[in-house]
């Protein structure tokens, strides 16, 4: 026999009230809790009522409600939560601190991801669910973790009250802190004012105003509250249950609680109990009944993960020959960008590893060419021009220009520039524009060979400089029209270069589609056929209370920012986790629509984000962005051209860091972030694609090799979309998204082939494996390395690469794949014969 020592009693009966149960919200429930209590929002939607504000819940929201205070749920809709329930008396003795304060509330948070907190609860539900323990030994356990987690990541500083708070709120603070740590000992608010250097009559004073009632009434009252438990629970005398809630004797207590309650202690223990038997039944079925709903629902398999199955019949689908879109054009920068060792080295590195066709340089008409001052017509120096172009034509890179008008610019947020210079040379007429266009083509083919530049691809985009309301901002000066301007620019180089592909104008269809139905219209009235049709993509829309299609200052992304208007947000990331879908699908009905079914789509520029100071970029979430929107719009679109090769392209004074939150797929160091290997990983698909799902695409090489690229994305959630996106990875500030678990993926390969062994690749970039910010932040996110540790950073940013052996019995075998994926994980599996 064990003798378990006195202490181990005084443990159990520190952590026997600690309870977590799962309910059904009930509209206009009211509760007071003398305890801490969490709300954990499982499924339905609720409305919590605390501290006279409306907290609007959705699954898997969290809520602490700190101990003394009242709560309602004043609106649900099929809403089952779990309630952890921390008793003030263990509270008290455990933490160091008894004045520690929390704050966890992830319906306005955006600081934490809760990721943490969520993963424990869920485990609650699980093991609440399955009730499969003999002891309450594990599921205090969980608890405590619970409590450590909230000490740990969750406790609010007071110095974090100092600014907001008045005096009046530091001290209905200190109280509450007092009565609620003291609950079960002598209270006195003459030592309490004493240790506060304030009378008594001031704190009885701002308590009053605060709360209601006097300093002594509240205490009685959070004090009968906690008998109350005890009462029905348990089977200690009255005095017992007097002496643990802090009142003098039985006598104090059976008043007071006559007064709060109506009837004594003993009465309603004893009215509790001779209703016990069909109440209990009550309380057991239901919380049965929650149980097995529960269950059915898969909570006891631990709902903090999801799962995925597919089984794909590789007999009665061989596969279909399809183009890899995302791969033929590059967007690389300014082409005085290009005039630099360090732009022209990445610009390199990405062909050689990735296998881009073409290459898109644009602001080629930029003072910093030098090509001539807007005013001199026929007088023009190449040399700066053609040191760029040659770099192109010896290297065999086939070109993309733009010739549009563009300032140079690199934003950390919407209408946020970091800098913001117009570069665009000064054309003082129509005549000036079109000579130096003219001569511009004729000396490219003369120096270059109508060979060479009949491969390339000429644009001419329009922005909203072009606009008319901006005649002194277009192309050039004078009276300006865009349509005219791109007839010259078609037909010039329709003329001089007839094998070059010519398009434009580089609009967003969701705001841009009146404008481009009235310019291609005009466009096939005089026999303008363009070779590609060019849009942005970028997943924004308009706030609600700014409508940008009635304002034609802010219809595109490179808007420029004025005193004016540097405050107003013209746009916001689309809540719409399928924006991108949607976009694509009403290009493709324009294009059908307006005649022009049989030119091709160019998306020119694409990406999660037009800031260049979002760690977001650098992160594996990008990836599992850019895999799962490929796999999604790849065969909608004739290109569609990621922004961009290099974090060069946005390098100031501020990018002191390893990564610096750029839209480049390299650093500057030339390191390889989580994107460029979601590229990777797409490119080494098979030509054959025999499925795609939305978690992942499956295809086959010639050589009968099964190639799988998957990933585990998720999109922010609601209230994340509406804030700034400099998100500075220095001030570690998480991210927010809609479904932060761990995925189960089982892919069935049924068919597979013939018997014998097969080898199965898998290459895994995830925060643990391979991404920059994790291998950055063991060196805690240092701006001072050396060269051999980013050396070091170069090589360990690289896919974990794992293999396993898989064998086939029979021709008609169905082979199992099981996968786990982190959340923004991306994978691919190579499957081959041994």
């Amino acid at each position: 026999m064990i003798i378990l020592p006195e202490e181990h009693f005084l443990i159990h009966m520190e952590t026997r009230n600690l309870s977590y149960t799962v309910k059904r919200a009930v509209k206009n429930e009211t509760t007071r809790q003398v305890e801490m209590t969490i709300l954990f929002l499982l499924e339905g939607k609720m409305t919590v009522r605390y501290r006279d504000e409306d907290f609007r819940m959705t699954e898997e929201d969290i809520i602490l409600i700190n101990p003394g205070t009242e709560y309602e749920i004043i609106e649900c809709t099929d809403a089952l939560y779990g309630i952890a329930v921390y008793p003030m008396q263990l509270m008290s003795d455990i933490l160091k601190n008894s004045r520690m304060m929390f704050y966890c509330n992830s319906v306005v948070d955006m600081s934490h991801s809760y990721r943490d907190l969520r993963d424990i609860l869920f485990e609650l539900t699980a093991e609440y669910t399955e009730d499969s323990h003999k002891s309450s030994a594990y599921n205090a356990s969980l608890m405590l973790k619970l409590l450590d987690c909230l000490v740990e990541n969750y406790q609010l500083e007071v110095n974090d009250l100092a600014d907001e708070e008045t005096e009046a709120d530091a001290r209905m603070r200190e109280m509450m802190q007092y009565i609620l740590s003291n609950l079960d000992r002598d209270i006195n608010l003459n030592e309490l004012a004493d240790s506060m250097f304030v009378s008594a009559s001031t704190l009885s004073r701002i308590f009053k105003k605060h709360t209601g009632v006097y300093f002594a009434d509240y205490v009685m009252q959070l004090r009968v509250q906690s008998s109350l438990q005890l009462l029905r629970s348990t089977k200690q005398t009255v005095t017992q249950i007097a002496l643990t809630c802090g009142f003098a004797n039985s006598a104090s207590f059976n008043r007071s609680f006559r007064k709060v309650m109506g009837i004594a202690p003993t009465d309603y223990r004893k009215k509790f109990q001779e209703e016990s038997i069909p109440e209990e039944v009550i309380e057991e079925n239901t919380e049965e009944d929650i149980r097995e709903e529960l269950k059915e629902k898969g909570y006891k398999k631990l709902r903090g993960e999801k799962r995925f199955t597919a089984l794909i019949d590789l007999k009665e689908k061989p596969g279909v020959k399809y183009e890899k879109t995302w791969n033929r054009i590059m967007n690389v920068g300014a082409m005085s960008d290009l005039t630099k060792a360090n732009m022209q080295y990445h610009t390199l590195f990405i062909n050689e590893h990735l296998h881009f066709r073409y290459f898109r340089v644009w602001s080629v008409f930029s003072q910093k060419m030098m090509l001539f001052d807007g005013r001199s017509i026929g007088v023009y120096n190449y040399d700066t021009v053609d040191q760029v172009l040659d770099f192109f034509v010896q290297h065999h890179l086939q070109l993309f220009l733009d010739f549009g008008r563009r300032p140079e610019v690199a934003f950390s947020s919407e209408n946020k520039p970091i800098f913001y210079n117009e570069e665009y040379i000064d054309f003082v007429s129509r005549e000036a524009w079109e000579s130096l266009l003219e001569d511009f083509i004729t000396h490219i083919v003369s120096r270059y060979g109508l060979g060479v530049v009949s491969n390339w691809i000429f644009e001419l985009p329009r922005d909203n400089w072009h606009d008319l309301s901006h005649p002194e901002q277009g192309i050039y000066k004078g009276e300006y029209d865009f349509f005219n301007a791109f007839k010259f620019f078609y037909e010039t180089i329709r003329s001089k270069i007839p094998g070059a592909e010519v398009g434009g104008i580089g609009s967003v269809i969701r705001y841009d589609e009146d404008y481009l139905r009235e310019f291609f219209g005009k466009c096939l009235e005089d026999n303008i056929k363009p070779d590609f049709v060019s849009f942005l993509l970028f997943p924004y829309e308009a706030p609600a209370e700014r409508l940008l299609s009635s304002d034609p200052e802010a219809q595109t992304l490179g808007k420029a920012v004025t005193e004016e208007n540097k405050n107003i947000r013209f746009m916001v990331i689309s809540k719409n986790s399928d924006y991108e879908e949607e976009q694509i699908d009403k290009i493709t009905v324009f294009m059908k629509s307006s005649g022009l079914e049989d030119v091709k789509t160019y998306i020119t520029e694409w990406n999660n984000s037009i800031s260049n100071r979002n760690a977001l970029n650098d992160s594996c979430f990008r990836a599992a962005y850019m895999v799962r929107k490929l796999i999604n719009i790849y065969d909608k679109v004739d290109t569609i051209n990621i922004m961009c090769a290099s974090d060069w392209i946005s390098s100031y004074m501020d990018t002191v860091g390893i990564a610096n939150g750029g839209i480049g797929l390299l650093t500057k160091d030339t390191i390889r972030k989580p994107a460029y290997y979601a590229i990777d990983f797409m490119n080494q698909l098979g030509e054959y694609v025999i499925d795609r799902t939305d978690k992942f695409i499956v295809s086959r090489k010639e050589n009968g090799d099964i190639y799988i690229v998957c990933h585990n994305f998720s999109w922010f959630r609601e209230n994340y979309v509406m804030q700034d996106e400099d998100v500075d990875i220095l001030e570690n500030r998480p991210m927010i998204f809609e479904d932060e678990k761990e995925l189960n993926l089982l892919i069935r390969l049924k068919n597979f082939g013939d018997p014998g062994e097969y080898c199965v690749k898998r290459r895994t970039m995830n925060d643990i494996n391979g991404s920059i910010l994790g291998e950055w932040s063991k060196f805690q996110f240092n701006t001072r390395l050396t060269r051999q540790d980013i050396k070091y950073l170069e090589a360990i940013c690289l896919p974990n690469l794992s293999q396993s052996v898989y064998s086939v019995s029979g021709k008609g075998d169905t082979m199992e794949l099981e996968l786990k994926l982190e959340p923004h994980e991306i994978c691919i599996i190579h499957i081959f014969r041994t």
